[in-house]
């Protein structure tokens, strides 16, 4: 799934605008332990810690940003994404 971080940061604008106090950790929680457990499968992911699988991807800021960028992207526990490395894309290339 992709851009889960954004669609946490809706829900939470949404309750803001309701006068629900939201906290953004529980947002997050929300894109990650919960859907983990509900699928039976928190046991091996959903959350950081030892022993369990993890992709884990480090922002430029606020994860739940529109404008925050991935600077870092962790699969399997190699490193798959360095922005600082990367070619500069365009909008308009096509690629798989």
């Amino acid at each position: 799934m992709q851009r889960l971080n954004q669609e946490a940061a809706k829900a939470l604008w949404s309750g803001k605008h309701s006068g629900l106090a939201i906290d953004p950790a529980r947002a997050i929680t929300w894109v990650t332990h919960n859907p983990a457990w509900v699928l039976g499968v928190h046991d091996r992911v959903g959350t950081l810690a030892s022993g369990k699988d993890a992709d884990v991807v480090v922002w430029s800021g606020d994860p739940l940003s529109v404008y925050a960028k991935a600077e870092l992207v962790f699969i399997d526990g190699v490193l798959r994404f360095d922005a600082k490395q990367a070619a500069p894309s365009s909008d308009y290339e096509v690629g798989p």
